[in-house]
């Protein structure tokens, strides 16, 4: 019996050994997967080949993609996250595995460079990718330059990230030196004339910034002669936010919490600059990086949860925080916090003023909470009865405009956003002639505007605008409701249109439910008036383009 148990010990080593799969078998059999568009099969793959062979940097490294690949195609906010962590840790056990595996560090670095910079992956996406640029320079093959314009790139977007301006140029300038006629030579060329023309702005930013107060020049003077003085950079702080300089105000304030530490006047005013920084509304920083008011929102949240960590019973600070955890966008995911703070003030002895307050800021919490379920509805449930409910209880009322203030003669959009999400929707309305050719943007949202092509949430607009007339037309975005824009019947050299068939189109697009619509609406521009009415659909359930002659 023993004898015939040591034998069939030896054939199972042997039949195991004879039939374990290579690295390279594994790493074809995701291949496989991926091609059949079946990721999640080609990740199960790579964990067993990481279980099989956990000595394997390249194992680790193609996990670490397809996790990445995955993460790209999942809708949920916080699941995106979750899996981008799984794939750099991935990542980083490949090059703990063997640092010179200089497809994983690039990857890492490509990844990481574009990251929210909240996620705190840049600074060592830069590292990676200045390491892969040092190491490409030092290689005789000469298939390594076309990877080295690609390092270029991402370090350039990277160093465009944290505001390097000059490394930023010299990375792209790289690019398109070598490279000038290549998709990334021509990348690296229009982010080059976006960072000289953002540098202009900040410029203008500059020479339009208010003088200074007697008291701001007398506390610099101070703080020029005593820079460790953290109450008198306190003070400076405040006499910044007084004057609505917050930038300013936000470098003095970290300056002085540096210095004291414990001083929760000074976190207060701080969360309260950055809370004005992220609620000015869109301007060019945006396109220079689209995640400046994301991380603003959490640098915020971050600022006061210190605060509470140092002051737990300042009834003061939970309401700061529980007014700005609500007001938060969701993704930061600080309403639960927030109405915990909130019910704190209601229970304790504060003022009844504050109380009123936190029972206000409670009630827009569940205010919020409420829309998450209707949006849950129209997003996971589109074809029953309970989404036309959302839909006819978020039915917005009818308003009107003089249109005797108008000069003839002129072109009238009046259309109804149907749906509310999480955050205002991204919109455009622009006019088009009959045959497609680009006529005029009439409005676009805020981010949208301002981001220009690093935005995709309004594909048909961009494509057909090129960005080439948003200066003048992007404004704050509008949300449910009914809006109406007038049209001079001017295009975007500021000349008046000929006569004839055109389109007037809106586009909207909703997040985090990823809710889409585009209507057109075909007018004559002739001799007489003319109104169209389109009714489809639930996100634009109504435009109406009216044609005032003259």
């Amino acid at each position: 019996m023993k004898k015939l148990l040591f034998c069939f010990t030896i054939f199972m080593l042997v039949f195991g050994f004879a039939y374990a799969k290579t690295v390279e078998e594994y790493i074809n059999e995701a291949a496989n997967f991926q091609q059949q568009d079946r990721i999640d099969k080609a990740i199960e793959t790579m964990e067993q080949a990481v279980e099989e062979h956990p000595e394997s940097s390249d194992a680790y490294f193609h996990l670490g993609n397809y996790i990445g690949l995955h993460a790209q195609r999942t809708q949920e906010y916080g699941e995106i996250f979750f899996a981008f962590e799984q794939a750099f840790q991935a990542w980083d056990k490949a090059l703990e595995l063997d640092p010179y595996n200089f497809e994983a560090r690039f990857t890492r670095g490509a990844y990481g460079v574009n990251m929210p910079e909240f996620v705190g992956k840049l600074e060592q996406a830069i590292d990676d990718l200045e390491t892969m640029i040092d190491l490409i320079k030092q290689s005789p093959d000469p298939e390594a330059q076309a990877q080295l314009m690609s390092a270029y790139y991402y370090v350039g977007a990277g160093y465009q990230k944290q505001g390097e301006w000059d490394k930023a140029l010299e990375a792209y300038g790289n690019v398109t030196a070598a490279a000038p006629m290549t998709d990334l030579g021509q990348s690296s060329q229009a982010n080059m004339d976006e960072i000289l023309a953002f540098k202009e702005w900040q410029a203008k930013q500059i020479e339009t910034k208010k003088p200074d107060t007697p008291e701001i020049t007398v506390l610099e003077q101070q703080v020029e002669k005593n820079p460790k003085n953290a109450g008198v950079m306190m003070a400076l702080g405040q006499a910044y936010f007084d004057a609505e300089r917050y930038e300013d105000a936000e470098q003095v304030l970290k300056r002085s919490i540096q210095i004291d530490t414990t001083n929760i006047e000074a976190y207060k005013l701080l969360a309260l600059v950055l809370g004005e920084l992220a609620g000015t509304g869109y301007d060019p920083r945006i396109s220079m990086d689209t995640d400046f008011r994301t991380n603003l929102a959490f640098e915020t949240m971050a600022v006061l949860d210190r605060a509470v960590e140092i002051a737990p019973d300042d009834i003061e600070l939970r309401i700061y925080r529980g007014a700005m955890g609500v007001q938060m966008p969701f993704f930061v995911g600080r309403l639960e916090q927030g109405m915990t703070d909130l019910e704190i003030v209601v229970e304790s002895d504060a003022p009844d003023s504050l109380k009123a307050e936190a029972l206000y800021h409670l009630g827009v919490a569940y205010q919020k909470m409420a829309m998450t379920y209707w949006i849950e509805v129209v997003s996971s449930y589109p074809e029953t009865d309970a989404m036309e409910y959302v839909f006819d209880e978020l039915e917005p009322p009818v308003e009107h405009i003089d249109l005797n203030q108008y000069k003839r003669p002129f072109v009238v959009v009046d259309f109804v956003l149907g749906f509310k999400d999480e955050l205002a929707p991204q919109t455009a309305v622009w006019v088009e002639t009959a045959d497609g050719a680009f006529v005029k943007t009439i409005y676009v949202s805020g981010f949208s505007g301002h981001a220009k092509g690093k935005q995709v949430n309004l594909p048909m607009w961009a494509n057909a605008s090129k960005y080439t007339d948003v200066d003048g037309v992007t404004a704050a975005s509008i949300d449910l409701g009914h809006h109406i824009y007038v049209w001079d019947m001017k295009d975007i050299s500021g000349k008046q249109v000929k006569k004839g068939d055109y389109l007037v189109k809106v586009e909207v697009s909703f997040w985090p439910s990823m809710q889409y619509q585009r209507a057109e609406v075909p007018i004559n521009l002739g001799k007489k008036d003319e109104r169209v009415v389109t009714e489809e659909g639930n996100l634009i359930p109504y435009v109406e383009v009216k044609y005032i002659g003259s």
